[in-house]
């Protein structure tokens, strides 16, 4: 008997069993008094990499996860493997927040995994082949993650622009110097133009022509200008004709002084040109080389030849009818007593 109280005063003596039995003691009473139960379950808690073991006595998700303090978001999600002998995993996917400008709005949404593209499918949006997007639609997406979305549209328009009408001018000496009287009226043509507009975001960048059309031309106006040096007549002798100060010809075979008036075509066609005159065939054959002038110089025809004949120059009504290009400038000519020097 003294054996035992000495062994149990040397065991009970000891500080390490006193630490421990306290301990045992303070447990007990903990459970006892506190309602605590022991844990009767072991949890691995995977928080997108983070790793934590939970030993608890809840058997559902929701609850093991608030005994560990750890919350969700409403676009978190995770998934519990259940229980076998007592141990589980709960992993956590974390949603990421991206934002998606586009149409003058940002759209947010909330993805626990996937790429642009799916983003995109999220918010509803779509994109075509010519919008301009910062980010590849294969890209995975991540947290804060802005995604900007240039809409590029295309027009194609057509305009119009006049094309300003040129004047022809005409001197002559039928009309006194700085005189002028149109002939026929000038007509602005049109251009028609094909331009490709190129919008980004509805704002214009960049213009390129495709095409450009006249589809009308222009007509220039046609005007007599008062000349009294301009030439009337069109014809180029073989050889120069030499005139002396008072602008008569120097060598001739004779001269005859009468009526002239003027003709044109009258806009039908002819081989007649300013330069060829009608006279009587009989006194002058076709082919006689003239020159012509007023006696006083103030109006030159100049050098001529017979290629045309008429009732008026026939039945000696005039001497001779001079040939004009325009019927303008044969109305202006009226008649003139003119000098005819025949050449040959």
């Amino acid at each position: 008997m003294e054996t035992i109280q000495h062994r149990c005063k040397a065991l009970f003596g000891s500080k390490w069993m006193r630490l421990t039995l306290v301990s045992l003691i303070s447990v007990l009473l903990i459970s006892v008094f506190g309602g605590a139960t022991f844990a009767k379950y072991s949890v691995l808690i995977d928080d997108e990499g983070t790793q934590t073991v939970a030993l608890t006595s809840c058997s559902e998700p929701e609850e093991i996860l608030k005994q560990e303090s750890i919350t969700l978001s409403e676009h978190d999600e995770y998934t519990f493997s259940g229980f076998e002998n007592n141990r589980a995993t709960i992993t956590i996917n974390r949603a990421s927040e991206i934002t998606i400008s586009a149409d003058g709005t940002d759209h947010v949404v909330w993805l626990t995994e996937g790429t642009v593209q799916d983003a995109l499918d999220a918010a509803e949006l779509t994109v075509t082949d010519d919008d301009l997007l910062n980010v590849s639609l294969t890209e995975p997406i991540y947290d804060g993650m802005a995604v900007t979305i240039n809409r590029v549209t295309y027009e194609t328009v057509t305009t119009q622009t006049e094309i300003p009408f040129g004047t022809i001018e005409f001197p002559t000496r039928t009309l006194a110097e700085g005189k002028t009287r149109v002939l026929s009226a000038g007509k602005n043509g049109v251009q028609e133009t094909k331009t490709k507009r190129t919008y980004i975001d509805g704002e214009l960048v960049e213009e390129e022509v495709l095409s450009e059309e006249v589809t009308v031309s222009p007509v220039s106006a046609q005007v007599l200008v008062g000349d009294p040096d301009g030439p009337v007549s069109q014809l180029i002798p073989s050889q120069e004709i030499a005139l002396d100060a008072n602008g008569n010809p120097i060598s001739y075979k004779y001269k005859v002084t009468g009526k002239a008036t003027a003709y044109s075509a009258l806009g039908r066609p002819t081989k007649l040109k300013p330069g060829h005159v009608a006279m009587n065939l009989s006194q002058f054959p076709r082919g006689t080389k003239l020159y012509i002038k007023t006696p006083d110089g103030s109006f030159v025809y100049g050098y001529s030849v017979v290629a045309d004949t008429g009732p008026a120059v026939t039945n000696g009504v005039c001497l001779v009818d001079l040939f004009f290009s325009t019927y303008t400038e044969s109305c202006l000519f009226g008649a003139k007593t003119v000098e005819i020097y025949v050449l040959s």
